[in-house]
């Protein structure tokens, strides 16, 4: 299962993207490049881990792979799109009706406050 999650999380669409930036790129943002990608991998690498310890607690506690998968999939779809990512959608600003980008606090026309927009984590 744990093979699973880390494809899940890596993706190919991110080792194609970063080799092909490296190789448009010239020699100094290739260096750039590389040490930006060592940091994501290094990120990727601690999240893994987390979810790996998250896991292994609620397995502990009888959940099973299948649970998992299907709360995957279940939250992949929620935001209408089930296509391996969270993409959080604009809202109306309930003063004038405008559509607000994701995570602003206040509507960019108006002012008026915004309620904020639910996470991944809020399901929890």
């Amino acid at each position: 299962m744990l093979e699973f999650i880390f494809g899940y999380v890596m993706g190919e669409k991110s080792a194609t993207r970063a080799a092909s930036f490296a190789r448009g790129a010239g020699a100094a943002d290739a260096a750039a490049l590389g040490l930006e990608i060592d940091d994501l991998n290094e990120r990727v690498d601690r999240l893994l881990l987390v979810v790996e310890s998250m896991w292994s607690l609620l397995r502990e506690h009888g959940y099973t792979d299948e649970q998992l998968a299907s709360r995957i999939r279940h939250i992949d779809g929620e935001d209408g799109t089930a296509d391996g990512r969270r993409t959080l959608r604009p809202t109306r600003c309930p003063k004038c009706d405008s559509m607000v980008e994701p995570g602003r606090s206040t509507c960019t026309y108006c002012g008026a406050a915004i309620a904020t927009t639910t996470g991944p984590m809020d399901h929890v």
